[in-house]
């Protein structure tokens, strides 16, 4: 695993706001980046070592592409991440002596024992081997529970869209744990019974969709007796009346009916012996003969005919007062019940109100008839015990209605119980199969790991009888005498890592280029430690020479170049341009660095820098400048971005941009000053030896001692007025070159145009 680019950094330290250039080549397997004190090296490195322990990154987002993935710094504890050693001076020197006063030992694996050296790589291999099955077991692994729990998800999230409602709130939390919990309640026995047919599953949810409603009084009705009503008519339609019959009236009934009631009209209380209708005498012998006619028994079989044929008109308008309640009023999963219901009441009504409409007609006939013997019509059928079961259907329903309304609560619960086993029990079989893929991964696995875990014991037992860490020590001390000049301080193995001897006494007061040269070789050595890959490993410097003379640079470099040739990715980061030329150089030489296309080259470079923004400071990487890539000084460089900003108008930036210029105008008139006057220290005293005008030099000055500080970027403590200067100051500097030595300066501006 290499890393490609710094995706993104906002926020954090001096990166406040970067982005990963559009135009900048991705890092390579060999990278230089140049930057002064003050750019962000140091930002880089400290993420580069967050990656190193696996510690998120606090107080910024910051974002790293390792190949292909983009990994968030907040995600270094769990990520996969490549091997990583950084080396950063004051880090180092103080994790090296101001922690447990000892070195931490480096082990080589010991080469008098071949034979274990040859067990030990195939313990090795076999590890590799086993460790490459594992990955792939914990992959299928992962599939599977996957797999899994996405199945659980999508089933737990169809029962709580079907069951969820306002009378079922236990459902609106419901996930994949609690379909875990009820699938696994079933058995191949329980999941038979748990299922439900669909329609079923409608009645259900419709049951606990529903709301509660008011109780529906039973229907209550008296049971017809048909029987006696068919028994006492036929009685009456047989009697027979024995009385002196006039021809006429019995054979015109209807005329009969009329003649009656006008007698009842002419007698008693109305008693006339002039007609009423044709106002003629009525003759005693008429009047004899109609009562002979309409004597008691006639009447007596009339009246009764009248009652029953009551009676039986009474039972009708009872029969049709009898109906069912409207399905409304129930719950709407019992509303097809009580139409079918309703439906066969109504049926059987019809056929018993029929029968009846038509024995009150024929005792009608009868009571016109008296004298004719009737019977009645037998083709109609009466079923009153139909009506009385249709009732108790109908009644029966509705308590259910009346029974939930009573206990409404846990009919909703009870329905979504049934609902959600009947859901849990149709996803019974799919589970099984998918808890099973994953039992026998995980069973892979687990087995796999007791394999590698033998096996690293094994390999343990043989590393102890074969690892050594004392040459490494003695490696250490001739590394450190070539590296100084001097062999007064050794490297000395203890039990618990190495200590540092100053002529065979544990050293006292090491100096700060002794603590750098110990801190740094101790580094390059660890690079060799059997817990680090270098050849699939990143390396990271950080400025390893600061503050060293020429000599100790010159070893420094030649030990780093050494160790670190082979790294699987190597960052070096220094302000020192000496430093800076001596790895250019290197990378220059590597196999490819001259192909044409930048993704193809072994070796990349990079220019750290910063701006400033919105009040604020913020580090920027970009490509080298190409005249610190191709000359073997900085001054060149330094020469041009003077230049170039002397060059340009003011403008409402000028401040912002101005902040670094003091710096490099600083550094380039010490440079040109140096060669003129070698034996002159102070800037002020070699500014005196130049011919040039006094005021314009006393500016400089000023501007340079007030806004410029060495190789470092100042913060604005002072009078931005004077900030504004700069170009004017700027070109008071160019003018002061010219004019010191014109043929340097026009060969200079040559060399650096277009460039």
């Amino acid at each position: 695993m290499r890393i490609t680019r710094i995706k993104r950094a906002t926020g954090y330290r001096v990166f406040q706001d970067f982005c990963w250039p559009n135009d900048l080549h991705d890092f390579g397997q060999f990278n230089l980046i140049y930057g002064w004190n003050g750019a962000g090296k140091t930002t880089l490195s400290t993420v580069f070592r967050h990656l190193q322990d696996r510690e998120p990154i606090q107080g910024g987002d910051v974002e790293l592409q390792i190949d292909a993935r983009t990994i968030s710094g907040t995600d270094f504890k769990s990520a996969s991440l490549p091997a990583v050693r950084v080396f950063n001076r004051d880090v180092a020197i103080r994790s090296v002596f101001e922690s447990s006063g000892e070195l931490e030992p480096i082990y080589f694996l010991g080469v008098d024992s071949v034979e274990t050296q040859k067990r030990i790589e195939n313990v090795s291999e076999e590890i590799r081997s086993k460790s490459a099955a594992l990955a792939e077991a914990e992959s299928a692994a992962e599939r599977s529970r996957k797999a899994l729990d996405e199945f659980c998800i999508q089933r737990a999230r169809l029962i709580k869209e079907v069951l969820l409602s306002s009378r079922a709130p236990a459902y609106a939390n419901y996930d994949k744990k609690r379909f875990k919990t009820a699938v696994t309640k079933l058995n191949d026995v329980s999941v038979s019974l748990a299922m439900l047919p669909p329609e079923e599953q409608t009645h259900l949810r419709t049951q606990k969709d529903a709301q509660p409603k008011d109780p529906v009084a039973e229907l209550q009705f008296r049971a017809l007796d048909l029987p006696a009503l068919t028994s006492a008519a036929e009685l009456l339609l047989r009697r027979r009346i024995i009385s002196s019959v006039i021809k006429e009236l019995a054979d015109d009934p209807e005329v009969a009916a009329w003649v009656q009631r006008g007698l009842l009209l002419h007698s008693g209380s109305r008693e006339t012996k002039t007609c009423r209708f044709c106002a003629t005498s009525l003759s005693k012998s008429r009047l004899t003969d109609l009562e002979a006619h309409f004597n008691d028994a006639l009447s007596q079989l009339q009246s009764e005919i009248g009652t029953l044929a009551a009676d039986v008109e009474s039972e009708d308008l009872r029969l049709a007062a009898l109906q069912a309640p409207e399905p409304a009023t129930l719950y709407e999963d019992l509303r097809d019940d009580l139409r079918s219901a309703g439906e066969s009441l109504r049926g059987h009504t019809a056929t018993v109100r029929q029968f009846l409409q038509s024995l009150r007609r024929t005792l009608v006939k009868k009571q016109q008839s008296p004298f004719e013997e009737m019977a009645l019509d037998t083709s109609a059928k009466a079923d009153g015990a139909a009506i009385m079961r249709s009732l108790a259907a109908i009644n029966s329903i509705i308590k259910r209605h009346n029974d939930r309304t009573t206990d409404f609560q846990n009919s909703v619960k009870d329905a979504c119980a049934r609902l959600e086993a009947s859901y849990a029990a149709d996803a019974y079989s799919e589970y099984r199969r998918l808890s099973s893929q994953v039992d026998q991964a995980e069973a892979r696995c687990r087995e796999t790991e007791i394999g590698i875990d033998a096996l690293n014991v094994s390999l343990a037992t043989l590393e102890r009888e074969a690892l050594e860490y004392r040459r490494p020590a003695d490696e250490l001390s001739a590394d450190l005498a070539a590296y100084l000049g001097r062999d007064e301080l050794r490297l000395q193995a203890r039990k618990t890592g190495y200590r540092v001897l100053r002529a065979g006494q544990p050293a006292m007061h090491l100096s700060e280029g002794e603590k750098t040269a110990i801190a740094f070789l101790y580094f390059l050595k660890s690079l060799s430690d059997r817990s680090f890959d270098l050849a699939n490993g990143i390396v990271v410097i950080d400025d390893p020479v600061s503050s060293l003379d020429a000599n100790a640079l010159y070893s420094a470099f030649g030990y780093m170049k050494e160790r670190t040739k082979t790294s699987g990715q190597l960052f070096i980061l220094t302000h020192s341009f000496h430093l800076f030329r001596q790895v250019r150089n290197w990378f220059h030489y590597l196999p490819g660095q001259n192909k044409k296309d930048v993704a193809a080259r072994p070796a990349r470079f990079f220019m750290l820098s910063t701006v400033h923004a919105d009040g604020r400071r913020t580090a920027r990487l970009g490509p080298l400048d190409p005249l610190l890539e191709e000359h073997e000084s900085e001054y060149h460089y330094l020469f041009k971005r003077v230049r170039e900003e002397a060059g340009k108008n003011q403008d409402g930036e000028l401040l912002e941009r101005c902040y670094d210029i003091p710096n490099l105008a600083r550094r380039l008139l010490e440079a040109f000053l140096s060669f003129r006057f070698p034996d002159v220290d102070s800037l002020h005293t070699k500014m005196d030896q130049v011919d040039f005008d006094a005021a314009r030099k006393t500016r400089v000055l000023r501007f340079l001692h007030t806004y410029s500080h060495h190789d470092s970027v100042a913060p604005p403590a002072h009078d931005l007025s004077i900030l504004s200067e700069t170009r004017a100051v700027l070109r008071d500097v160019l003018d002061l070159m010219r004019h010191a030595d014109p043929g340097h300066f026009d060969r200079m501006l040559e060399a650096t145009t277009d460039r």
